[in-house]
């Protein structure tokens, strides 16, 4: 690092390196400590009320997070002034440097609370950049010195944290951004694993960048398609070449079946890559693969099927088992019932649910927002397994 007060590029890579995983602050923080000559660098998400300030995400550099404990036990409490009486953030300012020296809402008595607290946390003044993110939380780099040090932020200082300012403003833009679509594709993912919908995403060479968790337990051991060591591989070769056929010019208007009938089995709609969002961070090339077992059975949540039609439980274990392709005489069997009581049930079930037959329910059921899962079992409806690969 060159004389403080300069920004050099080592500072500013490690600045847009820190937006990727969490680890790269700690790097960059270090950085800073050591261009600043304190004893302390930290960023934090503060949330900003007009009565206290609330830490809600910290990041710290090493010597600082070893000393984690001792630093939080006072300096990061309601303890201290600066989070719950002071106003440390211009209430109009987007971004602004500042310092305990320079926040004008401390009394003497606060002044004096302030540098016994930190003291006794091994910690001296602070001084920091801060910028606005959104209405209530503020992204803060907050800098302490050495312990007894009370010296306001200096010219060279506060020329380095100028100088960093506007690339703070973007950075933190982008890591925004990545973060928004990160929680998107959080989202999609568990909304697909809810709905029991496997699906995957890989590039031509067969690489899986990308499956949700019923993918991986649909192809968990499967005989005809896995997932191994990242790349999706089939147990036959003509499998393996339909799948390779498939990647390479995907047909969205074709399904395709590989393996034999019976368990082995797979059904999969491609997805051509310039239909791929990539919003959700996958590659250009990218092929999106849904897949279902059609020897598998939908497994619906008997609570939420009670809960969306009125049901009881009793009534709702019916439904779910008539949606997984068991006859009544099946259910009545595996519980202990005569098939008549059962018969009773699905009658009093059909009227709840404003249905006329089975296979109306069944309909019903798969068209509802009750979380599904696949699991091996015979099935006997054929249509709407391969309604849920499409």
């Amino acid at each position: 690092m060159g004389s403080r007060g300069i920004l050099d590029d080592r500072l500013l890579l490690g600045l847009y390196g820190a937006i990727g995983p969490d680890g790269c602050w700690t790097g960059f923080l270090d950085q800073l400590r050591g261009a600043l000559g304190v004893r302390s660098a930290v960023a934090q998400v503060l949330s900003v009320t007009p009565c206290e300030l609330r830490q809600v995400w910290t990041r710290r550099d090493p010597e600082s997070q070893r000393l984690a404990s001792l630093h939080d036990s006072w300096a990061n409490s309601p303890a201290n002034p600066r989070f719950s009486r002071a106003r440390p953030f211009p209430d109009h300012a987007d971004l602004s440097i500042s310092s305990d020296h320079r926040t004008p809402d401390y009394s003497d008595q606060d002044r004096e609370v302030l540098r016994n607290g930190l003291a006794r946390c091994g910690l001296g003044q602070a001084f920091w950049i801060s910028l606005r993110l959104g209405r209530a939380n503020r992204l803060s780099l907050i800098f302490h010195r050495e312990p007894g040090d009370d010296r306001d932020i200096g010219a060279q200082e506060l020329g380095l944290l100028e100088a960093l300012a506007p690339h703070l403003d973007q950075a933190t833009r982008l890591w925004s951004k990545l973060d928004e679509v990160t929680r998107r594709a959080r989202l999609i993912e568990r909304a697909l694993d809810n709905s029991g919908r496997a699906m995957l995403a890989c590039d031509r060479a067969l690489h899986v960048v990308w499956a949700n968790a019923t993918a991986r337990h649909l192809l968990d051991g499967h005989p005809t398609l896995r997932i191994r060591d990242g790349v999706l591989t089939a147990g036959h070769v003509r499998d393996r070449e339909a799948l390779r056929k498939l990647v390479s010019a995907p047909d969205e208007q074709a399904v395709h079946v590989l393996g034999e009938t019976g368990h082995d089995c797979l059904h999969v709609r491609p997805l051509a890559p310039d239909r791929v969002d990539a919003g959700v961070g996958l590659p250009s090339d990218a092929v999106m693969l849904m897949l279902s077992g059609p020897a598998r059975t939908a497994v619906y949540d008997e609570r939420e099927i009670a809960r969306l039609f009125g049901l009881t439980p009793a009534e709702a274990a019916l439904a779910a088992a008539m949606a997984r392709g068991e006859t009544v005489a099946d259910y009545a069997t595996a519980r202990g019932l005569a098939e008549g009581t059962a018969r009773l049930h699905l009658k009093r079930v059909l009227a709840k649910t404003g249905t006329g037959r089975q296979a109306e329910l069944v309909r019903q059921i798969g068209a509802s927002v009750a979380s599904v899962r696949e699991t091996p079992g015979p099935v006997a409806d054929d249509t709407r397994l391969l309604w849920s690969a499409r």
